[in-house]
This record gives C-alpha cells, structure tokens and sequence, in this order.
C-alpha cells in the first residue's frame, strides 16, 4: 500500500492508489465530476422542463424505472451514436422548448453538438473506441 493511502488507515477515507503517473487522479475526479455534476444539472433542468408542462410525476415515473447508471453502460453508447442523425434534432427541439420556457438550453444545445460528431455513424453498428474518437477534433480542428 502506497504511503499516503496509509495516512488514511482508521479512518472513513477509501484511498484507492491508481496506477499511473501524476495526474491520473485528477483525471479521474474531473471525468467523474464532469458527469456527476452535470447528469444533476440536466436533471433539474428537465424537472423543471416537465413541471412547467405539468407531466412532473410522468418523467419521475419513467426515472424510478432506471436501476443503473448512463455512466456504468458504456455497451449503449455506440446505440447512441449510430442514432444521433435523429436524436440530435431532438436535442435542437429540446433546447428550443427550454428557451421558450425561459430555462438554459445550453446542455441539450451541448448534447446537440456532441450527436453531430457522430453524424457519419448514422445506422452503423460503430465500437466504443471509434465512438470516443469521433469525440476528438481531426487534425483539421474538426470532428474527426
């Protein structure tokens, strides 16, 4: 066990040493915050969204059905991808109904421009690994 974990030796503290070099800590933090934080921003919004349209106890409905987490079914992100030509839209409609509700659009606007990364996997059966690296700009500064 690494020496700093052990300063947390009796205490509530789950140090978990990860592999790696500096930074890798930090990394993770962000990427879980990243989705931590902003799952709950968007969740509000969309409540938000809902209760102003009355349907409130629908959507929570359909959420209490949900058993794990988006972030635990990296299996279900190349679906998304390969239907984002038609969810990305949605995304547009989305933030235009949160406009005029007077709420942010700029997370489903986010969603939006994500979705448009993965335009050419319309209809493909893509791997998590092309997924992700349509996420990064080309050379060109565009999606790859």
């Amino acid at each position: 066990m690494p020496l700093v974990a052990r300063l947390f030796d009796g205490s509530t503290v789950q140090a978990r040493p990860l592999p790696g070099g500096i930074g890798q800590a930090s990394a993770l933090k962000l990427s879980y915050s990243s989705y931590q934080k902003a799952s709950r921003v968007l969740a509000a919004v969309a409540y938000a969204l809902a209760s102003d349209h009355g349907v409130e106890a629908e959507l929570l409905n359909i959420a209490d059905r949900r058993t794990t987490s988006y972030l635990a079914e990296t299996a279900y992100f190349p679906k998304v991808a390969a239907r984002s030509w038609r969810w990305g839209p949605e995304m547009k409609e989305a933030a235009h109904a949160l406009e005029e509700a007077g709420l942010p659009s700029d997370l489903a606007d986010a969603a939006a421009a994500v979705m448009e990364r993965w335009a050419g996997l319309k209809d493909t059966s893509p791997d998590l690994a092309l997924v992700l690296e349509r996420l990064h700009p080309g050379p060109s500064g565009k999606p790859a």
